[in-house]
């Protein structure tokens, strides 16, 4: 009798010995898999196939509304790979998902149920066909942009090896991602750690309708893992158990600790590319070419070598068959009756409950009372609340380029290295995408990375993995994902930094729900704002400006936490209300202050926390002072500060005694020279000059103020914060 084949480890014939390091295939006595296993997977491939088949044929009811990528075809690679893996080994898959989902152990009503978007699909019917998750069966989750998973898998290889699990990640991918950037980095990434990942490529000979020989180099795929020095196999992908065979040979070379290999399988898929039908006559695919490998079908094939065998009788396949029809009847009729989700639970999980609640009220500028407190820099103050976390929790990580280097990134992570060693502070290749993506996937199993951009700019290279998965994942599997992530993303203003390492781009980042934005302009809130940061279960972007660095303050010895929760009143006023954030915080003081020396009171804001946007403390104050002026750190078209204007404007109208006033970068680059860049950021005189006037002030005050922020800052270049400042680094 057939057992079920979801989720099966098929058993080789003769145990296997110990784990080989020699991985070529004709490496020790050649595997095999045992009579049982064979019907075993034969039932799993024949149970996807038909699961597929159903699918195509009432897809055109158009009640499963969402794209579908079938696997017919192709299940002899997701059936092979998944029989070398225990379950509590991870798998992570792309938009073609659906086989590897179900050989793996995923329930297959709730598959159903997710692409017919209800409530008890394994997303919540948030994700839908290309996103598929099950956590127990161990599919860590499938992400629809090509490439844009296999980082995932190094972050459960990372979080294996750290924690001394011996599993192993699997990231199933195809033929065209080996042509994206984030395959080269992932390979080296995982060579240089000797992460337990096994990359598993099922070359299907097409990108949509575009041949492989158009988009690659004539060249065994396997060749590309020599550049990254991995070990690499390759089986016929209609071959389920010579799939087993090299799959089994590269995870116990992983589950031994000698690190990542490549697999490669040359399949075939014999529908559309994304749809439910034969596509032939389009004419993209030679003559011929679908009928032969129709012929080499690998699920026929495996039927006839075990009727060959005399493992699998006539009657025997008959009733696996229906037995199969009647599990698959059944699955699609309870997803198909099941409810859908509320349309009122639409924001559900998009963000995961604070991880810290305000325990110490900041209003008027007032220091939180947490036990004894010294003057530190902001620098130090970032430094000591990431010694304090790696102290507190051991699922907490460092990772970045240059984390480790004698400068320790602007002095933050000085040390780090020394007290807690290369397991938990992880000097990265350039490899932004690679290793963002490496830290998304480990914080989906617990672990607490922070990662360092040295640059904004720098995050910009792994900005689809920050926007598609980080900010998603919570989400599209319905709150079962959480992505405790923290990205310091430094701006290195001034100097001659120039347009591509000084920009502020708070937001770009505020503009995608599921990522906080964090930005603090002192030393306090650089310590406890981060360490918010690292206790939260959201992705938080926290963003440090270079000048405010070096800005002093009085920060508590003990690890204060400070909730991601809004702006904080730094002065009351009643004649106009002003909104400042990161260093233009700094000059927005200077400014008010100056002002207040004239009669002119200023109720001053420091945004901290750009998204979650917390707008309701300022809509009060300026419905008090009925004017409102907001210094944007980054540009000024499009930016934080034409949301907060356009915030208040609709919730106190009436009020508004002058039309909002935005300042912030002009809508060009960041130039290098000085001398262009002179008049380039709002400073204190500007941004009093800005206030005075929509309070109405008269000229000889507005130009006395002025005077005075003039002369604090004599001697001091418009590119330097401070005349001690010597360059960015």
């Amino acid at each position: 009798m057939l057992s079920d084949g979801s989720g099966l480890r098929a058993q080789p014939a003769a145990e296997q010995s110990e784990p080989r390091q020699d991985l070529s295939p004709d490496s020790g006595r050649e595997l095999r898999l045992s009579p049982s296993a064979l019907c075993q997977a034969y039932r799993a491939m024949l149970r996807i196939r038909r699961v597929e088949e159903r699918i195509a044929a009432r897809y055109g009811e158009q009640e499963m509304r969402c794209p579908v990528h079938l696997s017919i075809g192709q299940e002899a690679a997701a059936v092979g790979a998944c029989s070398a893996l225990e379950r509590e080994d991870l798998i992570v898959s792309s938009h073609r998902c659906h086989g590897h989902y179900l050989a793996k152990g995923g329930s297959l009503e709730a598959m159903l149920a997710e692409i017919y978007g209800r409530e008890s699909g394994c997303c919540g019917g948030r994700g839908g066909s290309m996103h598929l998750f099950d956590r127990e069966a161990g599919v860590l989750g499938s992400v629809p942009i090509v490439a844009s998973s296999i980082p995932l898998a190094l972050g459960a290889g990372l979080h294996f090896a750290r924690t001394g699990q011996p599993r192993v990640s699997v990231a199933c991918l195809g033929d065209g991602a080996l042509e994206e950037g984030v395959f080269h980095e992932s390979l080296n990434l995982a060579a240089v750690q000797r992460l337990p990942v096994v990359f598993f490529v099922e070359n299907n000979l097409y990108s949509v309708y575009t041949p492989l020989a158009q988009r690659q180099p004539q060249r065994p795929l396997a060749a590309l893992a020599t550049a990254h020095a991995l070990p690499a196999l390759a089986a016929d992908g209609n071959d389920v158990e010579a799939i087993w065979r090299v799959m089994s040979r590269a995870v116990a070379h992983a589950r031994a600790g000698a690190g990542p290999s490549l697999v490669v399988v040359d399949t075939y898929r014999f529908l559309e590319h994304c749809g439910t039908q034969d596509d032939d006559a389009l004419g993209y695919r030679p003559a011929g070419e679908l009928a032969a490998w129709l012929a080499r079908c690998p699920v026929a094939r495996l039927r006839q070598a075990l009727a060959a065998q005399g493992i699998l009788a006539e009657a025997e396949h008959d009733r696996v068959e229906a037995e199969l029809a009647r599990e698959i009847d059944a699955a699609f009729e309870a997803a198909r009756a099941a409810p859908f989700p509320r349309a009122e639970t639409r924001a559900e999980h998009t963000y995961p409950s604070a991880a810290v609640e305000r325990s110490v009220p900041r209003t008027r500028g007032a220091q939180p009372t947490a036990g004894p407190a010294r003057e530190i820099s902001a620098a130090e103050a970032i430094g000591e609340a990431t010694r304090q976390a790696l102290r507190a929790d051991e699922r907490v990580i460092v990772l970045g380029e240059g984390v480790t280097d004698r400068k320790g990134i602007f002095g933050t992570t000085q040390g780090l290295l020394e007290e807690f060693g290369p397991k938990r502070v992880l000097e990265m290749p350039l490899s932004e995408n690679a290793f963002t993506g490496m830290a998304i996937g480990a914080a989906l199993l617990g672990t607490r990375p922070i990662v360092v951009h040295q640059r904004v700019e720098f995050s910009l290279l792994a900005f689809e993995q920050i926007v598609n998965n980080a900010a998603k994942l919570s989400y599209v599997s319905a709150g079962k994902h959480r992505v405790p992530l923290v990205l310091r993303l430094i701006v290195g203003r001034g100097w001659g930094q120039g347009p591509a390492h000084s920009q502020s781009l708070e937001a770009l980042f505020a503009h995608v729900p599921g990522l906080k934005v964090v930005m603090p302009s002192n030393a306090l809130d650089a310590k406890g704002l981060l360490l918010g940061a690292i206790a939260d279960d959201a992705p938080v972007i926290f963003i440090e400006h270079r000048w405010v660095h070096s800005v002093r303050g009085n920060v508590p010895i003990a690890a204060v936490a400070l909730p991601l929760d809004g702006p904080e009143r730094l002065r009351e006023g009643r004649d106009a209300t002003l909104v400042a954030s990161s260093y233009s915080t700094l000059e927005a003081r200077a400014a008010a202050d100056a002002l207040s020396r004239v009669g002119c009171e200023v109720e001053l804001f420091d945004l901290r926390v750009v998204r979650p946007l917390n707008e309701a403390p300022i809509v009060d104050s300026v419905a008090r002072t009925g004017r409102l002026v907001v210094v944007d750190s980054g540009y000024l078209d499009f930016g934080v500060g034409a949301e907060i204007c356009t915030r208040v404007t609709s919730a106190c109208f009436d009020q508004l005694l002058a039309a909002p006033l935005r300042l912030g970068l002009a809508a060009h680059p960041t130039p290098s020279s000085p001398a262009l860049a002179e008049h380039y950021y709002p400073r204190a005189p500007q941004i009093a000059e800005a206030v005075g006037r929509v309070a109405g002030l008269s000229e000889d005050a507005l130009a006395a103020v002025r005077d005075e922020l003039e002369r604090q800052r004599e001697g001091v270049p418009c590119d330097a914060p401070h005349p001690a400042f010597r360059g960015p680094f």
